[in-house]
């Protein structure tokens, strides 16, 4: 029983509780009596605390001797009986991490904070060390240092599979399926083609969804722009895609960023055909052989920390793609160039990304003046908040709500595990087509890994 009904059950207990229940009650002749003992009485304010002031008459109605009460038997103290809690009707969540491999991602840990309908009841992390603070940040209601243990014994309905490193997400998303389970996924999904068929075989076998946060994907301003494209910039004719360029560029680049633009060229450009590529390192061409792997997450092999690549699309689309250390101060923020028949328009990426239109450009000039102008220009604010929410969080958030939409309406999420395998092979062409200097056509033949040891 809660304490607040506990206080309720005992307050009408005592001197002034018996007569306001009616246990004592004495007429207002004997009350005025001088020759009553000491009596005592209730304020009005309690009598309206209990609720009874409608039974008596006035408030010397209340009054009590004390001889009554010494020969009154005193009442037995009452067992509370339990009154047992609603059951939750919603959904069981439960996220998986690792503090110091790959940690929460970006913020999976707090997907489903403040939720309508989602209740957190368990959270997982591989380091005991860790344990402790990321079950406080999250607000798990159980801490599992076994995410096995805690998918059997919780049996959740919706899990994260939350770390950036991706050495461990093919065994989580396989063990949270396997438990009936709907997965939200950081990215890239898996480091193989041939891991990321078996979990779509997988959920497809049980009808579970799995999401992937490739957040620009489900963002307002560019769902809009992918809707009116044709009337803003025409015929959608070339994509220049550009990858962050920073300490990573390259290979990891390529991996990590190129994850989240290859899935939004595939979105307005249709299905790859092949791919052809030039990748060096320092300066040199290199092939499978020279892989490297991250300074700080583990990611798998890598190759390259310059690429230049060229798609050629079914749709006709051209799409051509770099990450160069050098390029970073030309290029600006990573993103997508999109080239139209009648205009040009640039998505900067972030959380939340923004969008710019070329303004009355004159290719004729030989001294014009660019000038680009954000779209659409009447939000202000840009981004509205999500649930309260900004930033990530926001972007997080309309990631979660299409996933739970997709498992209401029984479709595959916006952001899916099947268009984010799709993003992947295209990675794994380029450094297919970078380390062999021949065409790679898609879909790829080779499942595995092409840096790895068994595809040399």
């Amino acid at each position: 029983m809660a304490d607040d009904d506990t206080k309720k059950q005992h307050s009408i207990y005592g001197s002034a509780g018996m007569a306001a229940a009616g246990m004592i009650r004495t007429s207002k002749a004997r009350a005025k009596s001088a020759k009553e003992p000491s009596v005592g009485t209730i304020a009005e304010e309690e009598v309206e605390a209990v609720g009874i002031t409608d039974r008596f008459d006035s408030l010397s109605d209340l009054v009590i001797g004390t001889e009554e009460l010494e020969a009154a038997e005193p009442a037995a103290e009452p067992t509370p009986e339990e009154t047992p809690l609603p059951v939750f009707q919603g959904l069981r969540a439960a996220v998986i991490g690792h503090t110091g491999r790959g940690n929460f991602g970006h913020s999976l840990d707090l997907i489903f904070r403040r939720l309508d309908g989602v209740r957190l009841v368990a959270i997982a992390d591989g380091d005991p060390e860790g344990l402790e603070g990321s079950h406080a940040r999250s607000g798990a209601e159980h801490a599992y240092a076994d995410y096995r243990e805690m998918l059997e014994r919780e049996k959740p309905d919706l899990v994260s599979v939350a770390p950036r490193w991706t050495d461990q997400h093919y065994d989580m998303v396989k063990a949270a399926l396997e438990a009936g389970a709907h997965v939200c996924c950081e990215r890239p999904l898996c480091r193989t083609l041939k891991e990321a068929d078996e979990l779509l075989a997988l959920a497809a076998e049980k009808n579970l969804k799995v999401t992937v946060v490739h957040q620009m994907r489900c963002d307002t301003h560019v769902e809009l722009f992918h809707e009116r494209r044709q009337e803003i910039i025409g015929d959608l004719i070339e994509m220049k895609v550009f990858g962050m360029m920073d300490h990573r560029a390259g290979g990891e680049d390529l991996l990590v960023l190129g994850t989240h633009l290859f899935d939004l060229v595939r979105w307005f450009g249709g299905e790859a055909s092949y791919c052809t590529a030039q990748i060096t390192r320092e300066g040199e061409s290199v092939i499978a052989e020279d892989a490297h792997f991250s300074e700080k997450e583990d990611l798998g092999p890598l190759l390259g920390d310059v690429i230049h690549a060229e798609f050629a699309m079914d749709s006709g689309v051209h799409v051509s793609y770099v990450t160069d250390r050098r390029l970073h101060p030309l290029h600006g923020p990573w993103g997508i160039e999109f080239i139209g028949s009648k205009g040009k328009a640039r998505l900067f990426a972030g959380m939340p990304p923004t969008l710019s239109l070329l303004m009355e450009s004159d290719p004729a000039s030989p001294d014009r003046e660019e000038r680009w102008q954000r779209w659409p220009v009447k939000d202000e604010p840009y981004h509205e908040p999500v649930d309260k929410l900004t930033g990530t969080d926001a972007s997080n958030r309309l990631i979660v709500q299409d996933w739970l939409a997709a498992i209401e309406e029984d479709r595959e999420p916006k952001s899916s595990a099947q268009r984010s395998m799709k993003s992947l092979e295209m990675i794994h062409g380029v450094w297919q087509a970078g380390a062999t200097m021949k065409r790679a056509y898609f879909p790829l033949t080779n499942r595995l890994h092409p840096l790895s040891e068994e595809s040399i």
